[in-house]
């Protein structure tokens, strides 16, 4: 397949007029396809160009047009992507789709709306795109396709002792394990229609980050999948405050994070504290950035006291310190 669109690319001279990207030249050369595009850049070695600044409208009036834009720190896995569409000031409602889950995009100013999205930490790499639809009352919805690539990531690999039930699970914790896995898998399935959160999201403790996020795991000799959080070092006791302002889904013990807090922020945003020695907070709380959550500790499948923090947005499994970035 990639072969095809290489070959395709090659029969399509292109060329760039000043302040122009290397999609929308792709645009004005009558090329639809953000993967024929993604070939073109590949053989122009211009991927930069194109991952920061990919947007295809499919309108063909400039004044309604739709202009798609990101922000991250890489297209890569386990990073946020902040999505900024930039709509004629008619426009009611922006809508989109990631991972076959609705995106929601919030209206700022008259004309620019802004959402973010995951991408996960497994995710394959290769060509993406992203069909935007802007709905206005009255007139046709315009409509944007936005490329870009998920370059791929390496990953170092990491090995511990741990408690062997951690590794190997007595058959009598089976139940509470798959009951467990049901209701998170349950709760990151939900999108609260509401967002709590504005503004940037912060650490929730002070420290050093001694894990890092994404690197695989083996356990007693055993693999196992990446780390889907990043492992602050911190004494047992030290206070954990929330990253941003939400709802607390959980605040209970779980088979293998322990002590577990779960803030629901909205639109599909989750954060983990795993492993405390304390709560803070019952479920159901609202609770605001830098709302103290509990306290460090070393519960559930750990080497030492530590907090454990884990995002997901819209079900993708992302790095904390994106999604810090991506706010800021």
């Amino acid at each position: 397949m990639c072969r095809v669109f290489r070959e395709k690319a090659a029969e399509m001279p292109l060329s760039c007029v000043a302040s122009e990207t290397f999609a929308e030249a792709g645009v004005r050369a009558g090329v639809r396809s953000p993967f024929i595009i993604a070939a073109m850049a590949s053989a122009f070695r211009v991927w930069p160009v194109l991952l920061l600044t990919a947007s295809l409208p499919l309108v063909a009036a400039p004044d309604d047009a739709l202009h798609v834009t990101h922000r991250t720190r890489a297209l890569a896995p386990g990073e946020v992507v902040a999505l900024t569409v930039t709509a004629p000031a008619a426009i009611t409602a922006v809508e989109s789709t990631w991972r076959d889950r609705p995106v929601v995009f919030v209206r700022r100013g008259a004309t620019s709306w802004h959402a973010l999205i995951g991408i996960d930490v497994e995710e394959v790499p290769g060509p993406r795109s992203l069909s935007v639809v802007a709905r206005r009352p009255g007139a046709e919805d315009l409509t944007a396709l936005h490329a870009f690539v998920v370059e791929p990531k390496q990953w170092r690999t990491r090995r511990l002792k741990v408690a062997r039930r951690f590794v190997t699970p007595p058959v009598s914790a089976l139940p509470r394990i798959k009951e467990e896995a049901a209701l998170l898998n349950a709760l990151f399935d939900v999108a609260r229609p509401q967002r709590s959160w504005s503004g940037a999201f912060v650490r929730p403790v002070e420290g050093v980050a001694v894990s890092g996020f994404g690197v695989r795991s083996v356990l007693n000799g055993q693999p196992r999948g990446p780390h889907n959080g990043a492992d602050f070092a911190a004494g047992t006791g030290t206070p954990i405050h929330a990253p941003g302002a939400g709802v607390v889904a959980f605040a209970r013990p779980f088979y293998y994070s322990g002590n577990t807090v779960i803030v629901d922020h909205g639109f599909g945003l989750y954060s983990t504290m795993a492993h405390l020695s304390a709560f803070d907070v019952e479920e159901g709380a609202r609770v605001e950035r830098g709302t103290l959550l509990g306290k460090v500790g070393a519960t559930g499948r750990v080497t030492g006291p530590h907090l454990h923090w884990s995002v997901r947005l819209l079900g993708a499994r992302i790095d904390p310190e994106s999604l810090l970035v991506a706010t800021e």
